[in-house]
């Protein structure tokens, strides 16, 4: 290896928010070594002069607390240990499709990456948008923690997809408690945001395990009935009126103006007669299509209900 070839080569970010990539020469090309600045997107380069970015090295974005998006080359062929663990503000990186070596726990603390694109056509990101593909790759190394199922040769095959339900039917028959002793012991001071004492910790994980079930009922992609048929089950158990009313909390927190949510509660058999007086008070500031849909389905569920509800949707 000549002189010039020993050197290391640091470029500026072409992304969002400027900073600085320090690469390293590695095998027939070069391996980015680390990523300086507080940029909101980087961009990594195919190649350097002549030679081709084929690695990024353990830990090149650790910690890193401004990044929300990465871009990866086609030309990238292994991914190192912890390579972009604890990025608080990753929300989407696109990584080739194609086989990768990949290192241990590469998302590790990334609670906010909420899509994993595979390169591609745009007609093909735009249906694996469609068909939540970029959603389901995220949750699997961030929930589901399976990076068996980041392997973009596989993404979306029968087999892969089966492995995925199972993972999400595995997590939702968890213990609402399980973790809880071992976040009290590391001393962390939070969990999704919320304080961590028994009462409130088995409520949020529920919460988050209902927003997985909320998603994958939203994108059906070759879900298969039983599947679909437990996981309405799940959503069912924990609809207004119960012990554990999350599902519904869910919607009325952060999605109480999203028909389709509604569609989903509805679908899983979460309206009741018992329960349909509270769900019409706690949206009444819902916009006037969401009170419509529940007036709708009282209507043609509900035989002998009230006429006189129809006012109601209007204060």
């Amino acid at each position: 290896m000549n002189e010039e070839r020993k050197t290391n080569q640091t470029i500026e970010n072409t992304g969002d928010g400027g900073g600085q990539l320090v690469f390293l020469p590695y095998k027939n090309g070069y391996v980015l070594k680390q990523y300086r600045g507080t940029g909101t997107a980087v961009v990594i380069p195919p190649q350097i002069e002549d030679r081709k970015v084929l690695s990024v090295e353990r830990k090149a974005f650790l910690s890193c607390k401004t990044v929300r998006s990465i871009t990866l080359p086609d030309t990238i062929e292994e991914l190192g240990d912890w390579a972009f663990a604890h990025m608080e503000q990753l929300r989407i990186i696109t990584v080739p499709q194609h086989a990768l070596q990949r290192g241990k726990e590469l998302f590790l603390g990334c609670r906010r990456l909420r899509e994993i694109v595979l390169n591609g056509t745009e007609e093909e990101k735009t249906l694996r948008v469609s068909q939540g593909i970029g959603r389901m790759l995220a949750l699997a190394v961030t929930i589901l923690h399976d990076y068996f199922l980041f392997d973009p040769t596989n993404v979306g095959e029968n087999e892969w997809v089966k492995r995925w339900d199972e993972k999400l039917l595995g997590l939702i028959a968890l213990d609402d408690l399980d973790g809880f002793e071992e976040l009290w012991t590391c001393g962390e001071e939070d969990y999704e945001g919320k304080d961590y004492d028994i009462k409130s910790y088995p409520v949020e994980k529920r919460k988050m395990k209902l927003r997985v079930v909320y998603f994958r009922l939203l994108h059906p992609y070759k879900l298969s009935e039983e599947v679909k048929n437990t996981l309405k089950e799940y959503l069912s158990r924990h609809t207004k009126g119960t012990d554990a009313p999350e599902a519904w909390e869910l919607i009325v927190e952060e999605h109480r103006n999203e028909l389709d949510y509604f569609r989903i509660f509805a679908e899983a058999d979460c309206i009741t007669k018992e329960n349909f007086t509270d769900l019409l008070e706690d949206i009444k500031d819902s916009d006037a299509e969401i009170k419509a849909f529940l007036l709708r389905y009282k209507q043609e569920h509900f035989a002998g209900q009230d006429a006189f509800t129809v006012f109601d949707l209007m204060w």
